[in-house]
């Protein structure tokens, strides 16, 4: 049976830990702005200047398929691109580059898991979930035209299953003991 792999999103130390590892100005704006916009790096790799929309906050894009889509800004991502564009007017780095930097800061960070522009674009899709964000708001912002596959990156990572279950089967498990304790003083 071939192996069934699995691009498994980043945890939070390890999204720190990459961002610390990165040395050069290029490996920050690639880390930085394709874990804060959920990019795809064929996207990235040829963005120019023309589409973005620095009034609005957003990237404007022809992404997969020919699809028109919008990528909203982070502050992040705006202070990193804001700062490429005042030199040049594209980004115009293969994606080949892009690929073989990622691997080599997460090599610098000491990452084990594959860690690829891909596994950027999965975490940011974990990470706007788990902050709250909307479904449907990521399928439009990851350019999928349907919600299946926007399922494919929901899968939580072991660490965000195991903190999602304690908060929401500890405080169940709180407030029955609250009213087992409130039943045992009326008693």
């Amino acid at each position: 049976m071939p192996f069934d792999y699995k691009r498994e999103p980043l945890e939070e130390d390890e999204i720190h830990a990459l961002k610390k590892a990165c040395t050069t100005f290029e490996e920050e704006l690639i880390i930085n702005v394709l874990l804060e916009t959920g990019m795809r790096v064929s996207e990235f790799s040829k963005l120019g200047e023309e589409e973005i929309s620095w009034q609005r906050g957003c990237i404007t894009t022809i992404g997969k398929g020919n699809k028109r889509r919008v990528i909203p800004l982070s502050k992040t991502a705006r202070f990193y691109l804001t700062e490429f564009f005042k030199e040049k007017k594209k980004i115009n780095i293969s994606p080949r580059l892009i690929q073989l930097r990622v691997k080599a800061v997460a090599d610098k960070a000491r990452i084990r898991k594959p860690v690829s522009p891909h596994v950027l674009r999965h975490t940011f899709a974990v990470c706007y979930l788990h902050r709250g964000g909307n479904v449907r708001a990521l399928q439009g912002i990851l350019g999928h035209s349907s919600l299946i596959t926007t399922d494919i990156y929901l899968n939580y990572s072991g660490q965000r299953v195991i903190d999602d279950f304690s908060k929401v089967w500890d405080k169940e498990t709180e407030k029955q003991e609250v009213k087992n304790e409130n039943l045992l003083n009326f008693l």
